[in-house]
């Protein structure tokens, strides 16, 4: 039985308005009983649009979820499977020179190949908002916009030999897909997840678009500066390692497919909802054990498992816990909004 009705929604509250939370909680529970919504903060501080349910945030690297899914969808259908090479895949035009020619799928989306990354967030001190200043933002619209950044990395460890968080492999598995089917992948996203799940305020879109109800993104500036916008600190066009736009409705929409709630039990067949969520492998500090595309944390009545996201002026979380039943979405236009909130509602969650 879902332990929403127990929260303590005025500490909730509280909590929220003393962070100054900028973006959306959302929490459901059982199928009978109302979810949760809060929003604060504003969408545009401009113009001083608020956030509400129907405001698409940057989602970071919840995109992983969604591409995990994605490639899941295209197993079902046998366009690939976990097994198929990367090398088979994309053809020697994109394949790193060091690149270890076994490295599969599976590998890849399950952060197990030992290839490099282009965003070593292993490394105290990187700065990702830096590759942006040596790299112009505004020319990465794809996967393969990337490739300058990937073709020349090493490969660091055997292939299989541990799980290391890494980035560059989801790019990666973004170009397999492209040249697989030769269809773009916020292409291949819409048909295989957005659209069968019914995640209609959900999308891969420009910054400089015109999009109605998309957040901007938000940087606190130090010696209270004010603000400034991420467009110059982020890819100017999200992909297969983070930066896609949805709501908290869609979010939750995107889990309960992946865990195969309700009417999405039919999204995926078990094996390969199975092979999605996993987990395969675990992180050397043991605090995540991965799927494919999946995060792990926690046991017992606070395991869950979703994805976190996090980029300069993003900042997402979203989590099913399968023992009692809640789904968590979070989503925050400003960096570093998403993670102590949503800590908290675990906190409080387990006290209910």
């Amino acid at each position: 039985m879902s332990r929403l009705a127990r929260l303590d929604r005025d500490r909730l509250s509280t909590e929220l308005e003393a962070a100054d939370f900028s973006g959306v909680v959302h929490i459901v529970g059982d199928d009978t009983e109302p979810p949760l919504t809060i929003e604060r903060g504003f969408a545009d501080r401009a113009a001083r649009i608020p956030n509400g349910r129907e405001t698409r945030f940057a989602v970071a690297s919840i995109s992983k979820l969604v591409t995990g899914t994605t490639v899941a969808r295209l197993v079902d259908s046998a366009v690939v499977s976990w097994t198929d090479r990367y090398v088979d895949l994309a053809g020697a035009a994109w394949r790193p020179a060091a690149m270890d020619p076994a490295i599969t799928l599976g590998d890849l989306l399950g952060h197990t190949s030992g290839f490099g990354d282009y965003f070593d967030e292993q490394d105290p001190h990187a700065d990702y908002s830096a590759i942006w200043t040596r790299t112009p933002p505004g020319t990465m619209r794809g996967p393969k916009d990337f490739w300058p950044l990937l073709r020349d990395l090493p490969q660091k460890t055997p292939r299989g030999e541990r799980a290391m968080y890494n980035n560059g492999a989801y790019v990666l598995v973004g170009i397999a897909l492209e040249e697989r089917t030769g269809r773009s992948f916020p292409d291949l996203v819409a048909e295989h997840l957005f659209d069968p799940l019914g995640m209609t305020g959900s999308g891969f879109w420009a910054l400089d678009d015109v999009v109605p109800d998309l957040a901007v993104g938000y940087e606190r500036l130090g010696n209270g500066r004010g603000w400034r916008t991420n467009v110059h600190s982020v890819p100017v066009m999200g992909g297969a390692d983070g930066g896609g736009q949805v709501t908290v409705g869609d979010l939750i929409r995107l889990i309960d497919g992946v865990a195969g709630r309700g009417d999405a039990g039919r999204f995926l067949t078990a094996a390969t909802r199975a092979g999605l969520i996993g987990p395969h492998a675990a992180s050397a500090d043991g605090v995540f054990r991965y799927g494919r595309g999946v995060l792990h944390v926690g046991d017992g009545p606070s395991g869950r498992f979703g994805h976190t996201g996090e980029d300069p002026g993003a900042s997402a979380r979203v989590w099913t816990y399968p023992a009692t039943g809640e789904r968590v979405a979070v989503a925050s236009n400003v960096t570093n909004g998403a993670g102590a909130i949503t800590r908290r509602i675990d906190a409080l969650l387990a006290d209910a």
